[in-house]
């Protein structure tokens, strides 16, 4: 797929980063040079570019792009002029990052659909994984289920899903499994990536370094890795 991404702070160059190293497309935009620079290697295109003007957002390959990132963080007023002229000119998907409840409002108010908050998201992210000893990442479903993704319990390697019987013992599901396989992404370098097994089966062996995604009540997920700690 190919991406732009207007903004590369933290949020946006890790984003762009990620996405690279996945084999997508990112073409890298922002206003300061430095940046630019920093990233014009390691992204697949950077730009230079004040997405505030409108004659600049226009010379953007927005026609030929999947999606379109907006992540322009502490500066609300650029970051809603620059939604208004993409929306403007891009027929593609557009993702705005809103940075306060009224931030939120406007892109609302403007017809944006997506709208993402990364700080709030890993607040909530690491407020669970602080409960939950052991989880790497977390998923609130509501305020009683949630997707938990766990390194695999030492005690559980070599051991069969059936022979665990995590859903009788515990009431946890296991949805899948994730392997670590090492690649090579678009700009040649190797890279270490998880992914997914697919469908769990009974028969399936649990392996070192696994990383499984369970589903279930906080509080069994819980009790499963003391249990299995």
């Amino acid at each position: 797929m190919k991406f732009i991404i207007i903004g590369l702070g933290n949020f946006g160059s890790t984003l762009g980063l990620r996405l690279v190293e996945d084999g997508h497309e990112v073409i890298g935009v922002d206003e300061d040079l430095s940046i630019v620079n920093f990233f014009q290697d390691k992204l697949t295109h950077t730009i230079c570019l004040d997405t505030t003007d409108e004659l600049a957002v226009q010379r953007l390959p927005l026609g030929d792009t999947d999606v379109v990132i907006i992540s322009i963080g502490e500066d609300i007023g650029a970051s809603v002029t620059t939604t208004a002229l993409i929306k403007k000119y891009c027929p593609n998907k557009i993702i705005s990052r809103a940075i306060s409840p009224i931030h939120h409002t406007i892109l609302e108010a403007m017809g944006i659909k997506d709208i993402i908050h990364p700080e709030a998201e890993f607040a909530d992210q690491l407020a669970n994984r602080l409960i939950v000893d052991g989880a790497l990442r977390t998923l609130v479903l509501d305020n009683k289920f949630e997707i938990v993704e766990v390194t695999l319990p030492a005690s559980l390697i070599g051991k069969t899903v059936e022979e665990t019987d995590m859903r009788k013992k515990w009431g946890v599901t296991i949805v899948t499994i994730l392997k670590k396989f090492k690649r090579r992404s678009i700009i040649g370098t190797h890279v270490e990536r998880k992914e997914v097994t697919g469908v769990v089966g009974p028969d399936t062996v649990f392996e070192a370094e696994d990383t499984l995604i369970l589903f279930g009540n906080m509080t069994d997920i819980r009790k499963l890795l003391e249990a299995t700690a």
